[in-house]
């Protein structure tokens, strides 16, 4: 397989940004873990429509997708989080399927998030990911000074950094910002970090909907968020009534990758 098209599908899949009534206190001081399953849909329609406007010629590999219906899975994730009363620890690590972790050379998604805890949720000190063969990208959130500053392969190497004030959280944090603490009703405004920059991100809430999971009927609320001439890609997100866990997240890639992006909890985590 051809280097391009290795990173045109490392791209692809790794194109990411997790019961009744509890108590709405904010859990302290517990570990535990989140796994999911990640499916992949492409609509070789909108793919083959890009490639034509930009002159280009689809793979013979990129050809096997035009034979797939409905959502695929492809990968699955496993995420660490480490809540203490003041601060959060999430490792996700993204394993490919056998097949494709074969041909892709065993490429896999990491990415960490390391910050602290206060009443408006988890606030992004340090989000770092690497995918597949890529470089390890980081941002470090310096609020004293109002600073983030990006790097690349280490914190020897920063590549630019900007002004920033206020909440910051990132692509891994968004999941568990309200654990224990009662969802918006309204729509919520947040600075998110990728690693590469900051995008301004509106969640605005909408209807409940209800999940089989380990037997039991979980109901759990959607968020999406808005989007704009300058970021076509569409992000959902459903929490858990109670604990708010994250329950299902959908990314809609732009026209670029034709494909759509679902994870789903396989099982409720002991918390």
């Amino acid at each position: 397989m051809s280097v391009s098209i290795k990173r045109f599908f490392s791209a692809l899949l790794f194109s990411l940004f997790s019961y009744s009534a509890y108590s709405q206190t904010q859990p302290t001081n517990f570990a535990t873990k989140f796994e999911y399953d990640l499916k992949l849909s492409v609509d070789a329609n909108k793919r083959a429509a890009y490639l034509k406007k930009n002159n280009e010629q689809p793979s013979a590999y990129e050809k096997v997708f035009t034979v797939l219906t409905g959502a695929v899975q492809v990968a699955n994730i496993v995420d660490d989080v480490k809540f203490t009363q003041s601060s959060y620890q999430i490792t996700s690590i993204g394993n490919l399927i056998a097949g494709l972790s074969t041909a892709l050379g065993g490429q896999r998604l990491v990415r960490e998030s390391i910050g602290t805890i206060n009443a408006n949720g988890l606030l992004s000190s340090v989000y770092q990911e690497k995918r597949g063969n890529t470089d390890l990208l980081i941002s470090r959130y310096e609020p004293p000074k109002k600073s983030i500053t990006f790097f690349k392969s280490s914190f020897r190497n920063p590549i630019n950094s900007t002004t920033l004030e206020g909440q910051l959280i990132d692509l891994v944090n968004v999941g568990y910002q309200f654990i224990g603490r009662p969802l918006p009703t309204k729509p919520i405004t947040y600075q998110v970090s990728d690693a590469r920059s900051v995008k301004r991100y509106t969640l605005i809430p909408a209807e409940v909907w209800e999940f089989p999971i380990d037997g039991k009927k979980i109901k759990a609320t959607r968020f999406y968020k808005t989007t704009s001439k300058d970021d076509t890609n569409t992000f959902e997100i459903w929490f858990s009534e109670g604990k708010n866990f994250p329950i299902r997240s959908v990314i809609g890639l732009s026209e670029q990758y034709g494909a759509t992006i679902q994870v789903d909890l396989k099982k409720l985590p002991n918390l």
